[in-house]
């Protein structure tokens, strides 16, 4: 079934639809280096009609290092956006406010679990778990960000010709001969840990499950597609192990974020992922927003130029978005707009 609605320039132009928006950052309000024009100005103009925004990303920070880092760049609480939820600071509440359902999930009878870190571990502070060196001592392991310790992996390979991706293309290679920004092979490394893992039948625990991201790597200022910890999961599940998510699209960070809507407001989710934000957002019954900024910019400027916007997206939907993910639920968003801000010349 094709988009067949208008395509609005801006989210002003669907305004009065709605008392609340749920809102990505990367991507829909941040590029990765700069706040997109017009962004700070829209949110206070939302503000100002009596609209409550509540940021909702897929990064792994607490909510309270990623609001430090956006009021660096101009962006901050209570002027521009109401909250901001992360889905690291989704784990972090979830440890702290109900550690027997997380034992639960990740295999163990015991509130003081165990975990086995590859990477940075902020989120678990305060929160009931013992770190240990050794897998075998483990109840469930989490990963941080590899790049970090192992380089940027690239997945340029997931595009063909006709504009399709093929996440399995990632998943199903020999990851001991991922080759990180650098052209080292020291990703093997990482995946005979995870191998050591499985074989141990750890649970991993996933903070975001975002496939992929766009950056820049080594000295080249082009964005490419890096992996990030939702393709770990995905090769982890490929591996034969269990994989426990937070984050989008997954129905917990969204339940979550409603306590800051009041009962009976119309409610939106703004995002650039139909994979995530849009999918999460219909699985909940929370009408979804899809900007034609951040990862659908980057699908859509690959397609043949003679497209017009509409088909573009009815591309992205039926060939690229159903292959990206095997989360199930309706990929269509109810609105689409070409980009959040309303852009006067003005930041």
């Amino acid at each position: 079934m094709n988009i067949k609605m208008d395509i609005k320039q801006d989210i002003l132009s669907l305004a009065d639809l709605y008392d609340v928006f749920f809102v990505d950052i990367y991507g829909v309000l941040y590029n990765g280096v700069s706040i997109y024009d017009g962004t700070l100005n829209t949110m206070q103009k939302l503000k100002s009609m009596g609209k409550k925004i509540v940021i909702l990303s897929n990064t792994t920070q607490v909510s309270q290092d990623a609001k430090l880092g956006y009021s660096q760049r101009g962006m901050f609480e209570n002027v521009h956006y109401d909250e901001m939820i992360t889905s690291g600071e989704f784990l972090h509440y979830f440890l702290l406010n109900n550690p027997k359902n997380f034992s639960e999930m990740v295999g163990s009878s015991v509130t003081r679990v165990k975990c086995l870190f590859m990477g940075n571990n902020s989120i678990f502070e305060g929160a009931h778990v013992a770190k240990v060196s050794d897998v075998t001592d483990a109840d469930f392991i989490y990963v941080g960000i590899p790049r970090a310790s192992y380089g940027s992996v690239r997945m340029d390979d997931i595009f063909d010709g006709d504009e399709e991706v093929e996440i399995e293309n990632v998943v199903n290679r020999d990851w001991h001969n991922l080759r990180d920004s650098f052209g080292r092979k020291g990703f093997a490394e990482f995946a005979h840990a995870l191998e050591a893992c499985v074989s141990k039948n750890k649970v991993l625990v996933v903070a975001n499950p975002d496939i992929f991201a766009y950056g820049s790597i080594s000295d080249n200022p082009k964005k490419v597609p890096i992996i990030t910890q939702g393709c770990i999961g995905k090769y982890y599940e490929k591996l034969g192990g269990k994989v426990v998510y937070f984050g989008k699209p997954h129905a917990g960070i969204f339940e979550y974020a409603k306590q800051f809507a009041n009962p009976g407001s119309r409610t939106a989710m703004i995002g650039d992922t139909p994979w995530t934000d849009i999918v999460g957002a219909n699985n909940c019954s929370i009408d979804s927003i899809l900007v034609m900024t951040g990862i659908t910019d980057e699908f859509c400027s690959q397609m043949d130029h003679a497209l017009s916007d509409r088909e573009k997206i009815n591309v992205l939907l039926d060939k690229v978005a159903k292959k990206m993910s095997d989360f199930p639920g309706n990929i269509r968003p109810t609105h689409v707009i070409k980009q959040f801000a309303k852009y006067d010349g003005n930041m």
